[in-house]
């Protein structure tokens, strides 16, 4: 799906078969992908390390979030840290950071955009524009996953934030996967443990390890989480360690 805003909720689409109710949700049985105008389509994502974002008051299970993902990912993936200022994200983004960019946070999403309080204060789509302009990661292609509250929401007006989505594609992000609404915390980590399951552990491209992470979680207490990530990438996109 090629857009630059999430208006459509191309993911809920519930396709009919004639007359006949279809097999679900479109995000259940098809790679439902999206890109951003201008993203490049990237093939292969190297992911040589996973760096994690996870600032002061994040969510309970953040911890154990990130617990669980270096145990999924073992020692195949170098470990960058866990960065808690806003300013080491650019900072790590201008050295061209490679691999892995998670973030276990809470994310507010306002009429004015996105924004993540980090120790050192906000920090938003717009601190990286400088990264944005230099495409820092253009050589890496690293994959951003923003496991929070509503970040893959962006904002139609001219004069307010873009959102998290175009902003990491146009530095030269391989792929981002963020919400399009609130989701729980518990139910959030097990999407990233299915998700990197399978596009990790078991090498399926981004599509397929998206939707396998749709299906695992779908049957969980009818909580609707497992349809509020939105993928951005090329759904041919294979993780290859380095």
């Amino acid at each position: 799906m090629l857009g630059e805003h999430d208006v459509v909720r191309w993911e809920l689409l519930y396709p009919l078969d004639g007359t006949q109710q279809g097999d679900g949700f479109l995000a259940e049985w098809l790679p439902v992908v999206r890109r951003v105008h201008g993203q490049e389509r990237v093939r292969q994502l190297l992911l040589s390390q996973a760096t994690f974002v996870v600032p002061p008051g994040s969510p309970p299970e953040a911890e154990r979030e990130v617990t669980a993902l270096r145990t999924r990912f073992g020692p195949a993936m170098g470990d960058g840290g866990i960065l808690t200022r806003g300013a080491e994200v650019p900072s790590r983004l201008d050295e061209g950071l490679d691999g892995l960019l998670h973030f276990a946070c809470h994310n507010a999403f306002t009429e004015a955009g996105s924004q993540v309080t980090m120790a050192d204060g906000p920090f938003d789509p717009l601190d990286l524009a400088t990264a944005q302009g230099s495409r820092a990661w253009s050589a890496t292609c690293p994959l951003v996953f923003v496991n929070a509250c509503r970040s893959a929401g962006q904002i139609d007006w001219y004069s307010a934030s873009p959102g998290w989505a175009p902003q990491f594609l146009e530095a030269g992000a391989g792929a981002f996967i963020g919400t399009l609404w609130p989701v729980r915390s518990d139910s959030a980590l097990a999407y990233a443990d299915a998700f990197y399951t399978h596009l990790v552990t078991s090498r399926l491209p981004l599509g397929d390890a998206s939707m396998k992470a749709h299906q695992a979680i779908r049957n969980h207490d009818g909580d609707p989480t497992w349809l509020a990530y939105a993928v951005y990438g090329s759904p041919a996109a294979r993780a290859t360690p380095v």
